[in-house]
């Protein structure tokens, strides 16, 4: 499933071109649908390659430690905001809630949810790589929530989110918050193909396991793709149970721009 979602990956960004690091001029070059982004790096942190992807990390010098997977941007030690605002920090009560992350391998959601005392967190993320690189090498996002699989109120299952999602609704699991911390939303002309289908699975297993008092939380992409984000809130409106949603907005600083984020609720 993680390989078929690596694919996925790939085809979200068109035109995609990789990055590319020259040491001497420090810079780091990304192409997105028109846009072309320039950072300052100036080394090379890590770099592996897992089952599923190749992870990096390196350093600029206004963003510090920036992870990259697949040669496409993730997340920096600036981009606080990014999972403040993923998890409406401020405005959503999560003390002593039961709460679900889909991936988040990067381990910022998680650090910061559990800042909020909840019941219990259980993240599902497949590359145990990126944990291990992110709790070396970006610690000022993560913690020290990655340095083991279990604490007294959450627990990381290394696997397929789909395949444990499947289990939770056979068993009748009800949680009052899940996070799609995953892909982001494609970039295409039309709602239709892979990357479309993978995103309706993950939004109709959540709604799955929500209460019905429960919300599902997830990023969108940029305000620069109205017109991906109008189909998102399209497929939303033909999931498999009636929901409401309402969106909110944050300039990312290693993004270069402002994102979108929707808190998604069953009627």
């Amino acid at each position: 499933m993680f390989e078929h979602l690596r694919r996925l990956r790939s085809k979200l960004i068109k035109p995609h071109t990789p990055f590319k690091i020259d040491f001497e001029m420090y810079n780091f070059i990304f192409e997105a649908y028109e846009r072309l982004l320039e950072y300052d790096i100036d080394k090379l942190v890590f770099e592996a390659r897992s089952p599923y992807q190749k992870v990096q990390i390196v350093h600029s010098k206004s963003l510090g430690n920036l992870l990259v997977l697949d040669e496409l941007q993730n997340m920096s030690e600036a981009d606080l905001i990014y999972t403040e605002t993923l998890m409406q920090r401020g405005k959503e009560n999560y003390a002593g809630k039961e709460i679900v992350i889909l991936g988040g391998g990067d381990g910022g959601l998680l650090w910061e949810l559990l800042k909020e005392k909840p019941k219990f967190i259980t993240m599902l993320e497949i590359d145990d790589i990126v944990m291990k690189a992110c709790s070396q090498h970006m610690r000022t996002i993560c913690g020290d929530c990655l340095d083991k699989r279990k604490g007294d109120n959450y627990e990381i299952i290394v696997g397929d989110c789909v395949k444990a999602l499947a289990h939770m609704i056979e068993e009748g699991r009800q949680f009052d918050y899940v996070f799609g911390d995953l892909t982001d939303i494609p970039i295409s002309t039309t709602p239709h193909g892979d990357a479309w289908d993978f995103i309706r699975l993950i939004l109709n297993s959540s709604m799955k396991v929500l209460k019905p008092t429960g919300k599902y939380m997830t990023h969108g992409n940029g305000a620069s793709c109205p017109e991906s984000l109008k189909m998102y809130e399209e497929v939303l409106s033909q999931l498999c149970v009636p929901v409401t949603f309402t969106k909110d907005r944050a300039f990312v600083p290693s993004f270069f721009e402002d994102w979108i984020f929707y808190q998604v609720s069953p009627k």
